[in-house]
């Protein structure tokens, strides 16, 4: 029994009072979702999905929905390739400057995003990338790769590098310790940074704001101006599909993840 049962009881309370809070916007999204009316106002009596049919038919939203998953798995993938190399050779090879190349890493993290698109604003357009897919999937993922890097390096501070040295001992190819020894040990923290970096990605809209044309904005970034000037139950419908969309994917990073654990347990076996 636990010697002091109050501290546990307030540690449940707590948790409950957290989860509470995180769920209690997106219920409120909902709800507001369901409107029949052309204001943000909750339904009191009569519940309507025509704004869920509005959402669906007009292509507008459609589109920047279907950029913002374009966006986000490609900036996934961008961000773990250059953050998975990035701590693997921070981690693993001693040169001068590290420790600053470490620190500038970690930039992109610390600059606010109304800084960071106003300062790139000028430069893609100078380098032609203003108002392209390319140059949004580029700036997510220097946005994501200090998130990758930290999760990728605090997994290879736990790995063994001997199991690295003793393949090379035995013959094997660097493509051969990276695909069977590096890749199963450190493939949950990959994905844990795949499924981080699309997050980061998915809901990010000021720096957008500064980069993107109406011809290539996402999600967040039309539904940032649509609730400034017009509200509507359209916002909250876009933010109901979004949510849903982002736990969709983070549960599919998440059943990656027990997958690849399972086949690094059977390997042991």
């Amino acid at each position: 029994m636990t010697p002091y049962p109050i501290f546990r009881t307030l540690r449940i309370v707590a948790g409950f009072f957290v989860v509470g809070c995180l769920v209690a916007p997106l219920l409120y999204a909902v709800w507001l979702s369901f409107s029949p009316d052309s204001f943000l106002t909750p339904p009191e009596r009569d519940w309507s999905v025509r704004w869920y049919k509005v959402f669906a038919t007009d292509t507008r939203w459609s589109m920047a929905l279907s950029r913002s998953l374009t966006v986000g798995l490609a900036c996934a993938v961008l961000s773990v390739l250059a953050g998975a190399m990035f701590a693997y050779g921070m981690e693993r090879f001693r040169f001068r400057g590290k420790g600053i190349l470490g620190i500038l890493v970690l930039l992109p993290m610390c600059i606010p995003p109304a800084v960071l698109g106003m300062g790139l604003l000028p430069l893609f357009y100078l380098v032609g990338l203003w108002g392209s897919l390319l140059g949004l999937v580029l700036v997510h993922a220097m946005m994501c790769l200090p998130v990758v890097y930290l999760i990728v390096r605090s997994k290879l501070r736990q790995m063994n590098p001997d199991l690295e040295m003793a393949a090379r001992g035995l013959g094997a190819k660097p493509s051969q310790v990276t695909m069977r020894i590096l890749i199963p040990l450190w493939g949950s923290a990959l994905v844990v940074g795949a499924a981080a970096a699309f997050a980061v990605s998915f809901n990010e809209s000021m720096v957008t704001l500064f980069l993107a044309t109406p011809t290539t904005e996402t999600l967040p970034a039309m539904i940032w101006p649509q609730l400034r000037y017009s509200p509507s139950p359209l916002v909250a419908v876009a933010s109901v599909v979004s949510v849903i969309l982002a736990l969709g994917v983070a549960i599919g990073f998440g059943g990656i993840v027990k997958l690849v654990h399972a086949k690094s347990g059977t390997k042991k076996g």
